[in-house]
């Protein structure tokens, strides 16, 4: 009976596991091939190391995403909801930031450099000024409150 009930759970937890995995897989497959990808839910997705250079996510759901050391690069995340996904290491150059929900995510040793921030919310991340001097900042909402830098 122990063994029915522990064989009856496992194939319960196994088809719940295949379902979160592939919530997002098609999603995740166009992004992949195409880099762009506007709406997209791929919340939780596993991009660590992607090659996403350029890539349009405008609008998308990454919210809890592994993005670490991913090249994001030029990439258009205008409005994109990007709550505590993980972008430690990853490559934010020249990015498209613009009224971008960050709240919660890892900047950890992230590029910062040339991005757009203007709108974008970093209330709940400890982030060094002096990495934000090259970003664009305007209505940016940090711990420190609405940063006005580059505003007209």
């Amino acid at each position: 009976m122990k063994r029915l009930l522990l064989l009856s759970l496992l194939v319960a937890l196994c088809a719940n596991v295949q379902v979160v995995l592939s919530a997002n897989s098609k999603d995740v497959k166009r992004l992949k091939l195409l880099r762009m990808c506007k709406g997209c839910d791929l919340s939780d997705a596993k991009l660590r190391y992607a090659d996403l250079k350029n890539a349009v996510l405008v609008g998308a759901d990454l919210s809890g995403a592994d993005l670490k050391a991913a090249d994001l690069s030029g990439a258009n995340l205008t409005g994109a909801n990007l709550t505590n996904a993980d972008l430690s290491e990853s490559d934010l150059n020249g990015s498209v930031l613009v009224d971008a929900d960050l709240r919660g995510a890892e900047l950890y040793n992230s590029n910062l450099l040339r991005s757009d921030l203007r709108g974008a919310d970093l209330s709940t991340i400890e982030i060094d000024a002096s990495r934000l001097i090259e970003a664009t900042i305007c209505k940016t909402k940090t711990k420190a409150g609405e940063q006005n830098r580059d505003c007209s």
